[in-house]
């Protein structure tokens, strides 16, 4: 498969390690509870905190097509393989707290956004070059009762930071890592990772910083094909990033109506072109916050298997509009868990994202259109702990935000195994 290399893409499985060993503060009554499937959809493994060794296999596959509008109309196959290995060193070697983490990454098939659609954001959140990669390879210790969480190593940002609950529900990568980083800065997100460290410190149960350094470029899915170019270059700069989370306790407690918000800020050292004039810019700063927070709850349903209503919203900034493709991105929408009576862990949703290009980029272009939407409803149908099947639905207008090609409209249907 294929995709444009500077619009790096989340993938869609969310990672969650055991609390144990990974030091991030473990879930509490002011913390929003997990999606149904996201034990299922992770790449971490399973029982690491009580074992020495664990592993994860996951594989998505789906079939995506183009009925109207974009480039042209078809189909398309493709999918994403994924194994993890983590090592608990406390309990092979006696090293509290410390842990190793190992994942790879398989993808093939074809892009619907590159032979079909054509749009800016990409349909869908597999989609990159073919090809086995080393995505992550990191060392992690954590101290004072996992309060504190170092990390060393291969990492991937959009594991760390960038992260909505309700959003992560969707296809599009409109809605993974915020658009004003994917599209403006050769970032440590999928398919590539980059090596770094990353700090956290959670000093309570409700509230947590995360601080990130990385190699300021990882090249492209084609000049970096197995991820394994690893050092630190004064040319390419330095990417940092900080990200605080709170979690909103319900103001009625009786309702269960918690909540996330998060706020972060980045800042990329590189030098970038002037889209106006053709210059060579020095850094590129940037801003993002979202909520996540459900607004109803069935009266019936369990305290930490909810079901009901669930918002988010989020917004990115790269207010440098001369060096950006795009300046800012707004996503929103609304997820039901269990909105059948008998699907009680199934997830459905309907979202919009919006992408706004620069002024330099679109004159540089020509002139035309300024902005991309994206309209979306899916459908996450969990059937057994190890199987899940998702339709989805995407309406695309001004397929590329130039305003050159009809609006698209694709469906598709997903299947991810997991073990």
């Amino acid at each position: 498969m294929r995709c444009r290399p500077r619009l790096r893409v989340v993938a869609s499985a969310l990672a969650l390690l055991v609390p144990g060993v990974r030091g991030d503060t473990p879930t509490s009554p002011s913390m929003p509870p997990p999606s149904p499937a996201r034990e299922l959809f992770s790449d971490q493994p399973h029982g690491l905190s009580e074992h020495s060794m664990a592993w994860k296999f996951v594989y998505s596959g789906e079939s995506f097509g183009n009925l109207a509008g974009g480039l042209s109309q078809g189909a398309i196959y493709e999918g994403l393989a994924k194994f993890g290995l983590g090592i608990n060193l406390e309990h092979l070697a006696g090293w509290e707290g410390a842990s190793l983490y190992a994942n790879t990454i398989l993808p093939h098939g074809n892009s619907l956004t590159q032979t079909r659609t054509g749009d800016l954001n990409v349909v869908s959140n597999l989609d990159t070059y073919d090809g086995i990669r080393l995505y992550k390879l990191w060392f992690q210790q954590t101290l004072d009762s996992g309060r504190w969480s170092i990390r060393v190593g291969q990492i991937a940002a959009d594991k760390e930071c960038f992260v909505s609950e309700g959003a992560s529900l969707y296809f599009n990568n409109a809605f993974g890592t915020t658009p004003v980083v994917s599209a403006n800065l050769p970032a440590p997100i999928f398919p590539l990772s980059a090596p770094g460290i990353r700090g956290r410190w959670s000093p309570s149960e409700s509230f947590s910083i995360t601080s990130m350094v990385f190699s300021g470029d990882v090249g492209t899915a084609l000049t970096n094909p197995n991820n394994t170019r690893w050092g630190f270059s004064s040319a390419a700069g330095v990417l940092g990033l900080t990200e605080l989370a709170y979690h909103l306790p319900p103001v009625i407690p009786e309702s269960g109506l918690r909540g996330t918000v998060k706020a972060g800020v980045f800042h990329d050292s590189a030098r970038f072109t002037d889209y106006g004039t053709g210059q060579s810019r020095s850094g590129n700063t940037g801003a993002y916050g979202m909520v996540d927070h459900w607004v109803y709850r069935e009266p019936a349903s369990e305290a930490d298997a909810p079901r009901g209503l669930a918002w988010f919203g989020r917004a990115g900034l790269a207010p440098q509009w001369n060096r950006n493709l795009t300046t800012y991105d707004l996503e929103s929408g609304f997820n039901y868990t269990g909105l059948i009576p008998s699907r009680e862990r199934d997830l459905t949703g309907l979202a919009l994202a919006y992408t706004r290009l620069g002024d330099a980029y679109v004159r540089s272009q020509g002139n035309g259109g300024h902005h991309e939407l994206i309209v979306e409803w899916t459908y996450q149908c969990v059937l057994t702990e190890h199987v899940a099947l998702q339709p989805d639905a995407q309406y695309i207008v001004q397929p590329g935000g130039l305003g050159r090609l009809q609006n698209a409209f694709a469906l598709g249907l997903r299947v991810t195994v997991a073990y």
